[in-house]
């Protein structure tokens, strides 16, 4: 019974690990669909670094102005 559970088991994975597998995608990428995924490859790259830029940046900038206030520009004011 145990050999019959093994052996079961060992053809279950085998069966799963080739249906997960990737096959070969028997098709062309013409010049113009390259490009287009290299753009938006790009494209996406530049909104996840901008997107960090927005926020790292503009906190770090308002906590520099709050930190480096000039109280005599308040006095010349009043």
């Amino acid at each position: 019974m145990d050999t019959l559970v093994r052996s079961v088991l060992v053809l279950l994975t085998i069966g799963v690990a080739l249906s997960i597998s990737p096959d070969a995608a028997l098709a062309y990428g013409g010049p113009g669909s390259v490009i287009s995924g290299i753009g938006t490859l790009l494209a996406a790259i530049a909104a996840v670094l901008a997107a960090l830029f927005g926020f790292v940046w503009f906190p770090l900038k308002r906590l520099y102005a709050k930190l480096t206030d000039d109280p005599t520009e308040e006095e010349e004011v009043a």
